[in-house]
């Protein structure tokens, strides 16, 4: 269960726009509302008829990083980065989209659509990962390969490492034939 102010400060929405409506998810049955002491706290009604529905939709797009992330962990010293990208990381998903994946380590391509075949399942999403050595995926960026340029510029959802690690990724390259 979460207090205001945390789901607050976890969405970036101000305090009193949530009381509204966590109060109006609260009335119609999507929450829990609790008081505890002088702190009121809410949590996701499992016994809402729809729960069931809404946990998946939220697997399938918010928990997308976080089920990746987990699918990946065994060979995350393998992954310099792996992120999301294309519609699903733009947040404008589609009923059809499926989940593209770069990876850029030495993971390779058959172990990659190994480990994460699983996953498509229980995102219910086809998911199509572009991996990448490190070695090409320099070669790449420092040709400018029209494709990596625009996946690069575009949003981004990192499952292994963050925008500064990609950023290395490619100043690295720079450096070394500098």
């Amino acid at each position: 269960s979460y207090h205001v102010r945390e789901i607050a400060r976890i969405t970036n929405t101000a305090a009193g726009t949530l009381h509204k409506e966590l109060a109006r998810l609260a009335e119609a049955g999507l929450l829990v509302r609790n008081k505890m002491g002088n702190q009121v706290r809410y949590s996701a009604n499992r016994d809402c008829p729809v729960f069931e529905e809404l946990a998946s939709i939220l697997r399938k797009t918010s928990g997308l990083v976080d089920v990746l992330a987990e699918a990946l962990s065994p060979v995350k010293s393998l992954v310099n980065v792996a992120f999301v990208f294309g519609s699903l990381a733009r947040g404008e998903p589609q009923p059809g989209s499926d989940v593209d994946v770069m990876l850029v380590g030495s993971l390779g391509f058959a172990d990659a659509v190994q480990i994460l075949h699983p996953v498509q399942a229980s995102l219910q999403r086809e998911i199509n990962p572009v991996v990448y050595s490190l070695d090409e995926f320099r070669r790449r960026r420092s040709h400018a390969d029209s494709f990596i340029i625009e996946v690069l510029s575009k949003p981004k959802l990192f499952v292994v490492g963050n925008e500064d690690e990609l950023r290395k990724l490619t100043q690295d390259q720079t450096a070394s034939t500098a």
